[in-house]
């Protein structure tokens, strides 16, 4: 589990004409959290109180001056144990002071504005941005008034610096963390609770009964619709028979992914091609499944069609990169499915390992270009005489520790699979 780096943020608001809070939206090409609209913030320095360090952020990030001693402590919240950079960090609510003019001043956003807290919940409400559980709770605060905002805004149980155990990224698509015996550098499985009045659960992954229990709490008042499986690798159907029997509820799969459980998870019915369900609620949703095969013969997406919101099973990753092995996994496959995800109206990724992603068609397409780039490099290697998936691995991967070549090969074997096939080795 990564270590979590001191921060600290700024929530800076006016009252004239009304209340209205100053948010900004990070550059698409920033590590953490490219694409979300945050608060202005940042690490602390060395020895550095996290007012101080406040202050400064914001000073450096809109060019507005404030008196640390005048911040007001709104809660301290934690990244989860699944997100690759993590952070502890204090939040600080602050007054504009009269005649400061906050703006962009530095390459880190693309975007900062004045908004009225209720008109920002409403653009997450309708999908049309992404933040972080914390910067959302904050607004939600906010568009009620100040009265009491230092106490609301520590109500929350995760406003203390505990790790938060289930976020909602997109208004009704729950994301819960759940430990794994996954590919490093992943520790966790993403399992998706998706809906209102009822709900979907997608992958609940975990063979772990304290993580088992942790999702049984988090499921406790919601009525569940269904399970449903993205594919059959262990890391995404560990917890399906436990909650299966815990709420007697079927569980949903592709059929090749129903044939390939057989013994070992009871699916109860198949998905028919191209199935849309919609489930009930504020906004409401409807899914639409698509098999996207590639990772495995059976991998199936859930595009949530009223948002543009893709779960993306195995598809694709929030950090790191996907493994096609060999005879479950098909490069050339894969390639297509990465291309007909992109070809939709997508506007969010929701990865099983790692952090929801932002400018969803640069993503793919950075996938495609990654993929096309190790593949050139293959056939190089291949046309220099390197056979073996070991001797190309030591030839290409240089980016790779060699604790990860096993898996690397296997990558390796999709790729001169694919390069056979199209007749060019």
């Amino acid at each position: 589990m990564t270590s979590p780096k001191s921060a600290a943020v700024v929530v800076l608001v006016r009252t004239q004409p009304e209340l209205e809070v100053f948010w900004m939206r990070r550059s698409p090409q920033m590590v953490f959290q490219g694409g979300y609209h945050a608060f202005p913030g940042g690490q602390l320095d060395p020895n550095e109180d996290a007012r101080v360090c406040a202050a400064r952020e914001l000073q450096e990030e809109t060019g507005v001056t404030v008196d640390p001693s005048t911040l007001i402590d709104v809660g301290r919240w934690m990244t989860p144990a699944f997100v690759p950079r993590r952070f502890d960090t204090c939040f600080f609510l602050a007054q504009c002071p009269d005649g400061e003019n906050p703006r962009i001043t530095s390459g880190e956003h693309d975007l900062g504005e004045w908004i009225r807290p209720a008109d920002a919940v409403a653009k997450w409400q309708e999908g049309r941005i992404l933040m972080a559980p914390p910067v959302l709770h904050g607004l939600k605060c906010l568009a009620e008034g100040l009265d009491d905002i230092e106490e609301r805004m520590k109500a929350s149980p995760w406003a203390s610096g505990e790790p938060i155990l289930a976020g909602e990224l997109r208004a009704g698509i729950l994301l819960v963390p759940v430990r794994t015996p996954t590919l490093p550098p992943a520790t966790h499985t993403n399992c998706y609770v998706i809906g209102g009045d009822e709900v979907i659960v997608v992958d609940p992954a975990s063979p772990y009964e304290d993580q088992q229990e942790m999702l049984d709490r988090v499921l406790d008042n919601r009525k569940i619709r269904e399970i449903w499986l993205t594919h059959l690798h262990q890391d995404h159907i560990g917890g399906a028979m436990h909650l299966k029997k815990e709420r007697n509820v079927k569980i949903a799969a592709h059929p090749i992914t129903k044939r390939g459980l057989e013994g070992i998870v009871e699916v109860d019915r198949t998905f028919a091609q191209n199935e849309r369900v919609e489930l009930s609620g504020n906004p409401g949703w409807i899914l639409n499944v698509l098999h996207t095969p590639g990772h495995a013969r059976g991998h199936v997406c859930i595009f949530e069609e009223k948002n543009g919101s893709l779960i993306l099973g195995d598809l694709m990753a929030g950090f790191g990169t996907i493994v096609i092995d060999p005879p479950e996994g098909h490069m050339a496959t894969y390639f297509d499915s990465l291309r007909r995800m992109q070809a939709l109206d997508v506007t969010a990724l929701f990865p099983a390992h790692g952090p929801v992603m932002a400018n969803p068609k640069e993503k793919i397409q950075k996938y495609l270009d990654h993929r096309m780039e190790r593949e050139r490099k293959i056939l190089a290697a291949w046309q220099q005489g390197r056979r073996s998936a070991a001797e190309i691995v030591e030839e290409v991967y240089t980016d790779v520790p060699p604790a990860m070549y096993g898996v690397a090969e296997r990558s390796v074997a999709a790729h001169l699979e694919k390069l056979r096939e199209e007749g060019r080795i």
